[in-house]
C-alpha cells in the first residue's frame, strides 16, 4: 500500500478566526480612542465623542456580522457531522468483524486529507497494524498524537511501528513518552 501524504490538504476559502476578528475590533476601538484624544487636543478636526462612538459602533458591527456568519457556517455542517458519525459506526462495526481493509477505507475517508478525525485516526492506525503497514500506522499515530499528545496507548502503538521499521531510536523515544504518562 502507498503511504498517505500527511501534507496534502484541500484549499478552502474561509473567514478569519475569532482571534483575528477580536484583534481587529480592539485595533478599531484603540484607533477611535487615539483619534478622539487627538481631536480633543486640537490636532484633528473631529468631535472626540463622535470618534469613540463610531469606533465602538464599527467594532460591534464587525463582531456581530462575523458571529452570524460563523454560526451559519457551523449550522450548515450539522448534517455532515451526522453522516460522519454513521460512517464511523459502520467502520467500527467492520473493525470489530476484523474486516481490516474495508474498515480502513472508511477510516481513511473520515480522517480526510488533513488527518483531523481523532477516532478515525486511532482505528485506522489499528487497521494498519493488523495489515502490517507500519509506515502508514506511524503516520496515523503521529497525526493522532498531534491532537492528543497524552495518550499512552497511541505512544505504545507508535513504538511498535518504529520497532517494526527498525527505527530503534524513535521507538525508544516513543516508549519513553508512553512510560512518562
Amino acid at each position: 500500500m502507498m503511504p498517505i501524504d500527511p501534507d496534502q490538504a484541500e484549499s478552502r476559502m474561509s473567514m478569519p478566526g475569532p482571534k483575528y476578528i477580536g484583534a481587529a475590533s480592539v485595533v478599531i476601538i484603540v484607533g477611535g480612542i487615539i483619534a478622539a484624544w487627538l481631536g480633543g487636543q486640537g490636532y484633528l478636526p473631529i468631535d472626540p465623542g463622535m470618534a469613540i462612538g463610531m469606533s465602538i459602533l464599527l467594532a460591534t458591527a464587525i463582531v456581530c456580522c462575523s458571529s452570524t456568519l460563523m454560526i451559519g457556517s457551523f449550522a450548515q455542517r450539522v448534517p455532515e457531522y451526522g453522516d460522519m458519525e454513521i460512517r464511523f459506526e459502520e467502520g467500527k462495526l467492520r473493525f470489530d468483524q476484523e474486516e481490516w481493509d474495508y474498515a480502513l477505507e472508511i477510516f481513511k475517508t473520515l480522517a480526510g486529507p488533513k488527518l483531523d478525525h481523532k477516532r478515525a485516526l486511532y482505528y485506522g492506525a489499528l487497521c494498519y497494524e493488523e495489515l502490517n503497514d507500519w509506515e502508514n500506522m506511524k503516520i496515523f499515530c503521529k497525526a493522532y498524537l498531534d491532537m492528543k499528545p497524552k495518550d499512552k496507548e497511541v505512544w505504545e502503538m507508535l513504538n511498535r511501528a518504529h520497532r517494526r521499521l527498525f527505527e530503534y531510536d524513535e521507538a525508544h523515544d516513543a516508549l519513553e513518552r508512553a512510560n512518562e504518562l
